[in-house]
């Protein structure tokens, strides 16, 4: 499935099956903005073990870790993920449990 986006103002993108869009994270009271990588293919939301690291984010073990496949159908380099972590996304003014 390909994404044509007409209006690309302040989103990186590259009109395949994925693009990205600046997001606020709340964990705990504390503001984490980065980006999001929006792909059409996913099948719940992940955040970068960089931006957790980077941000001495809590992390959580999770009872049954994901297998993770890369967007273009090659296995991931982390293989499994194991921790989650609990936070909100804020997206423009909406906020996203």
């Amino acid at each position: 499935m390909k994404v044509v986006l007409e209006f690309c103002n302040n989103i990186a993108c590259n009109k395949t099956t994925f693009f990205k869009i600046p997001v606020t994270l709340w964990i705990y009271e504390k503001k984490v903005q980065t980006e999001a990588l929006v792909d059409s293919e996913a099948t719940t939301n992940f955040v970068n073990r960089v931006v957790v690291e980077n941000n001495n984010l809590v992390t959580y073990k999770l009872a049954n870790p994901y297998y993770v496949i890369n967007v273009d159908g090659t296995p991931n380099r982390a293989e499994y993920i194991t921790e989650y972590i609990r936070a909100y996304i804020e997206i423009g003014l909406h906020r996203i449990i």
